[in-house]
């Protein structure tokens, strides 16, 4: 699949967006129930003794880049699943959101711009992802299983419509993990994926890297 987007010859006027327009909502399942920090840069989960906290830095003017941390204030390990949903907030028909399994990565498309999608923690990366219709995703429609936190897989959306994936991790008692997630935009697959290589190298953003 091509990713750039042919103008049109009556277009006069062209569209372009940063990684900012990509709406990002951190999200976490635990003990089969998910919260959203929809607007919020933390979130204290009382019932599981966790508090997720999320600090975005800036590294490039086409990269948005954020950090979530969660401690786990228990007596007890949490076997948990953060997620990380992408969106545009305005309504595009032209929009397309997919999940590329040779690349483990997700691209949004929208106007004559490539939006890729991607995290990891220290040991792993992406362990599930999907696409979904706007209006179904802050709902129960995410899930194939709410009780195993499997999320419901559909490869590719048009129009109006949200990506999600999650990360597997396991929080030791009155301990804390972290896991980094980032948006970066560019004109074709070739640069968003250029990009991305650059950062994985950047000590400053992975510092526990080698």
């Amino acid at each position: 699949m091509k990713l750039i987007k042919p103008q049109k010859p009556s277009e006069t006027v062209k569209r372009r967006y940063s990684a900012e327009h990509l709406q990002f909502v951190p999200g976490i399942w635990v003990n089969e129930k998910y919260y959203w920090l929809y607007n919020s840069t933390e979130k204290v989960i009382y019932d599981e003794s966790l508090i997720v906290r999320v600090k975005q830095e800036h590294i490039h003017s086409k990269i948005r880049f954020s950090k979530i941390i969660v401690s786990n204030h228990s007596h007890q390990e949490k076997d948990i699943k953060l997620m990380a949903m992408h969106y545009f907030p305005s309504i595009d028909q032209d929009h397309l959101t997919f999940v590329s399994p040779a690349d483990n990565r997700i691209f949004h498309l929208n106007g004559e711009e490539v939006f890729l999608v991607n995290g990891k923690t220290a040991d792993s990366g992406i362990h599930q992802y999907t696409t979904i219709p706007i209006w179904k995703a802050f709902t129960s429609h995410i899930w194939n299983s709410p009780q195993n936190g499997a999320l419901k897989y559909q490869p590719m959306a048009k129009g109006p419509a949200a990506s999600i994936f999650a990360m597997d991790l396991k929080v030791e008692q009155h301990g804390s993990i972290k896991a980094n997630t980032w948006t970066i935009t560019g004109a074709g697959r070739n640069e968003v994926i250029s990009m991305e290589q650059a950062l994985l190298k950047n000590r400053l953003a992975f510092p526990f890297e080698k």
